[in-house]
């Protein structure tokens, strides 16, 4: 019972982060700034940041704002465990080139479960392409703790 009553709340507290991202991150198509809130919240992390290898969260942060801002499949690499399936071939950065150079981003992470050496998050991430309305994918993202440092080694939709 408290086991669904926790996931319901956790899920509750996603839904209203996603929310909130989509009306405060929603730029007009004439919008010259774009805001996305950096914010640490009861498990949520919200934010497009450069991120780092200290946590899930920074290393998803990371990956992405490699992705949007540093438009760089060797840089989102740096965020992914070796044996990662998204780091082969050139199709991470085909997607890259495939978002316009102005596309912004916002992420909101949220704890699923941990295990061991790994970790799996709920992650929301809002796409902002210019004159377009904003794109939400939902993902699940897997990561790996290894001597301290946090990389990706999965994700997937949800």
């Amino acid at each position: 019972m408290w086991t669904a009553v926790t996931v319901l709340c956790t899920l509750a507290a996603v839904a209203t982060t996603v929310a909130a991202i989509a009306v405060m991150t929603s730029p007009p198509a004439h919008a010259t700034e774009f805001a996305c809130p950096h914010e640490r919240s009861t498990g949520v992390v919200t934010g497009s940041g450069p991120g780092d290898t200290t946590s899930g969260p920074a290393a998803i942060l990371g990956f992405n704002h490699a992705y949007y801002v540093d438009r760089s499949a060797e840089q989102a690499r740096r965020f992914l465990t070796a044996d990662s399936v998204i780091a082969t071939g050139d199709r991470l950065q085909t997607g890259i080139d495939a978002a316009p150079a102005d596309t912004r981003h916002c992420v909101s992470i949220s704890p699923l479960t941990t295990g061991g050496e790994s970790a799996r998050w709920s992650v929301t991430v809002a796409e902002f392409r210019p004159s377009t309305e904003p794109w939400i994918a939902r993902q699940t993202v897997t990561t790996r703790t290894v001597d301290e440092v946090t990389l990706i080694s999965e994700i997937t939709l949800a």
